[in-house]
């Protein structure tokens, strides 16, 4: 039974290396199925290979077959569990396949065993991004743009992060340096000014959209963003006027439509922000904070029902949207439902919300209902909170800082795209 296999084994080095220059050759003419029939080949005459294994599952996935590649990079790495490249390659072909979790620890590995590789950080942290994990995402993002600081790609991932966690001062500097380095890119640019107008300055934000539609006049996402900047600067008039062309231009952008109903509110014509608000959870129903200002602008003109409608919307999109959640405890509480108000109300407390009225309203409600150590807890917590408020307020005081300033009103900061 041996001796049939001698010549095969004589051969096998002259075969693998036949093998290998062809795949070389035909890598370099650009021919990736050419070159995976060689590495196929090559796995076969060295089954216990995680190089060759690795070479096929990546050229799989090069030629759109990832969940092909999967196996592949599987045996590669059980062939050799310290090869950093094939868990990298795993985890991304994971990815691409929808198996998220899986993707997540393999590409974890692939950092592992490879600390220095700023692109395995950079894959893992997008990852942990997509995944809604964004602190995560940060601390590795941010290894990853110290190990590579003239990688704008890195510092365009970093301020997405951050942006998705609304720390918009982070986030504008990482898109800062983003722009620094690739001044063309426009997603980049585009993301940048959002995040000056999110941190405070839309002057900043109107100069970079403005310089985006000098060469792109047509960019109705940057159409829509400055007409968001000329909110955040308070000039209603500009911004309607731009945005009512985005939408005569481009009916069916729900942003557009959006921004629009922002400005009407935010100008107090209710009318009108009502129908463009309308229009937008009808163009993008998964639009949250247009149902939560819709909800909003009905409270305002007393239609509490359809208010209250469209707020359990936005919570059912955002089960995290606190004020969401607040303002329906106060329709409810107005429309007499006392058990739906609490449970609203309680929700946003949860979430974060501290004010001493929210917590003394609460209180009220449960002594109604008859929940005495409730009521009693609530209005202890609105105590604490307005001795907190006051002792804020005599520090300040003290400090010679002027208390009698109003900040300036902004529109919550519109969803990322």
């Amino acid at each position: 039974m041996a001796i049939p296999l001698l010549p095969l084994a004589a051969q096998a080095p002259e075969a693998i290396a036949r093998l290998e220059n062809s795949a070389r050759e035909r890598l370099a003419a650009k021919d990736a199925a050419g070159a995976l029939a060689d590495y196929e080949q090559l796995a076969h005459l060295v089954p216990k290979s995680a190089a060759y294994e690795d070479e096929v599952g990546f050229l799989l996935a090069a030629l759109n077959r990832p969940k092909e590649a999967i196996p592949h990079f599987e045996r590669a790495v059980k062939n050799d569990p310290k090869m950093a490249q094939a868990w990298f390659h795993l985890g991304v072909a994971q990815w691409l396949a929808g198996q998220t979790g899986a993707a997540t620890e393999d590409l974890r590995r692939a950092v592992s065993l490879a600390p220095s590789r700023a692109d395995y950080r950079f894959r893992l942290g997008s990852a942990y991004t997509e995944s809604g994990r964004y602190a995560e995402a940060v601390s590795e993002l941010a290894l990853a743009a110290k190990q590579a600081p003239n990688d704008a790609g890195i510092w365009g991932a970093l301020g997405l992060a951050y942006q998705k966690q609304h720390l918009f001062k982070p986030a504008r500097d990482a898109y800062r340096k983003a722009v620094a380095l690739d001044p063309g890119n426009t997603a980049i640019r585009n993301s940048y000014g959002l995040a000056l107008v999110n941190s405070g300055d839309p002057e900043a934000g109107i100069r970079e959209f403005r310089a985006i539609l000098a060469k792109d006049p047509d960019n109705v996402n940057v159409r829509v963003n400055l007409g968001y900047a000329y909110i955040g600067a308070g000039t209603m008039a500009e911004a309607i006027r731009l945005l009512t062309q985005v939408t005569r231009d481009h009916p069916d952008s729900a942003s557009a439509h959006y921004d629009l109903g922002v400005a009407y509110k935010q100008s107090d014509k209710l009318a009108e922000a009502r129908a463009e608000l309308e229009q937008a959870v009808r163009l993008e129903p998964a639009l949250a904070e247009a149902h939560y200002l819709l909800g909003g602008t009905y409270a305002d003109t007393g239609e509490t029902g359809k208010a209250v409608d469209q707020l359990r919307a936005a919570v059912s999109e955002r089960p995290d949207y606190m004020e969401a959640w607040f303002l329906m405890s106060t329709v409810l509480k107005d429309r007499g439902d006392a058990d739906g108000a609490i449970d609203a109300l309680r929700r946003a407390l949860a979430l974060g919300y501290e004010d001493s009225g929210a917590y003394n309203t609460l209180g009220l409600l449960l002594r109604r209902k008859g929940d005495a150590e409730g009521a009693r807890q609530a209005f202890a917590k609105a105590a604490e909170i307005r001795q907190a408020e006051e002792r804020k307020k005599e520090k300040m005081l003290q400090d010679g800082a002027k208390t009698n300033s109003q900040p300036l009103v902004r529109p919550r900061p519109k969803p990322f795209r």
